[in-house]
């Protein structure tokens, strides 16, 4: 089963902390082994040399789980930055957030959305897209205007087709899009004169 790409992959693993503590309180015997009696020496060595191959094995972990945390970042605010160089050349559109997907077919997927401009909640049918949707993602749409009228009542049911679907991008990336220290190469050299 794959994992959601629109979720950011945690920084911390339980192997990562159990390794640590782990290697930490063999260290501490270790040193309590060569402090406190002259003649347990080989059996702190035993526990200093434990204490390192598991202190090794959690820094392994933690870097991956770091590295993939940092390609995650990345990816997303590439995803936004195409969603917001999407959104400038669109006319009319809005954003929809996928909060939940009831069942999918090769037609499409029944789903639940929200209007992030109205915060409004609702069921929606979304033909097949040429990307794939996961719970999070953040579409950009042009609203249909048979559906959606200034003032009318909202729909029981949206009817999002592919034609009105634009972009996607991860709703968990926001504050990542957002905050300058994160700004790719791609979004610095397009702001250069």
């Amino acid at each position: 089963m794959r994992t959601n790409p629109m979720v950011k992959p945690r920084t911390s693993s339980g192997w990562a902390v159990t390794l640590t503590v782990i290697s930490c309180v063999c260290l501490i015997v270790a040193v309590r082994l060569f402090t406190s009696q002259p003649s347990a020496w080989n059996s702190g060595l035993v526990f200093m040399v434990v204490a390192i191959l598991l202190a090794s094995g959690a820094a392994a972990i933690w870097l991956v789980q770091i590295r993939r945390t940092k390609i995650w970042i990345s990816h997303a605010v590439q995803q936004w930055e195409h969603f917001a160089a999407i959104k400038k050349q669109l006319g009319v559109t809005t954003e929809v957030t996928v909060l939940d997907i009831q069942s999918t077919d090769p037609l499409g997927a029944w789903v639940t959305i929200r209007w992030d401009k109205f915060g409004h909640v609702q069921r929606a049918w979304i033909e097949a897209l040429p990307d794939e949707i996961w719970r999070g993602s953040v579409l950009l749409i042009s609203p249909d205007p048979a559906q959606i009228q200034m003032h009318g009542p909202w729909p029981e049911i949206y009817y999002l087709i592919a034609a009105d679907y634009h972009a996607y991008a991860s709703e968990a990336a926001i504050p990542y899009f957002t905050d300058p220290k994160y700004e790719s190469t791609i979004r610095i050299n397009t702001l250069k004169p």
